[in-house]
């Protein structure tokens, strides 16, 4: 009897308290900003995607619905060359992954940090 009755429970639990959200997979509009060449941004402003990996299978679904090749400016570029203030305003350079030119750079360097004409500088100390 105590099977059945945690079976019940389970069905129960987990039948319609959580509904999956509704995908914004909308190929029409996808297929007509693609067209009108709009860049990764605008097409998730469009759409109303927050994120650019749900872009990034929309577009391909889309292809693979159209058996055709999309390419959508700004969908695949690398986040760590242009680094994002987050909800707590910090920002995050990872070194590694700018171009130098030819500066080295060990733990426990120090800079100093300037903004001029909406440029943020970081100077070695």
């Amino acid at each position: 009897m105590a099977k059945k009755a945690e079976a019940n429970s389970f069905e129960e639990g987990h039948s319609s308290d959580k509904k999956k959200p509704e995908s914004r997979y909308n190929p029409s509009l996808l297929r007509e900003c693609i067209q009108k060449n709009m860049d990764s941004a605008e097409i998730m402003k469009e759409l109303g995607v927050t994120h650019r990996q749900t872009l990034k299978h929309y577009v391909l679904k889309l292809m693979s619905d159209d058996k055709s090749y999309y390419e959508v400016k700004g969908l695949y570029l690398k986040n760590s060359s242009r680094p994002k203030v987050n909800k707590k305003l910090e920002l995050k350079v990872y070194l590694k992954n700018l171009a130098l030119k030819g500066l080295d750079v060990v733990e426990g360097d120090e800079f100093t940090v300037t903004v001029e004409n909406d440029m943020i500088i970081l100077t070695k100390v």
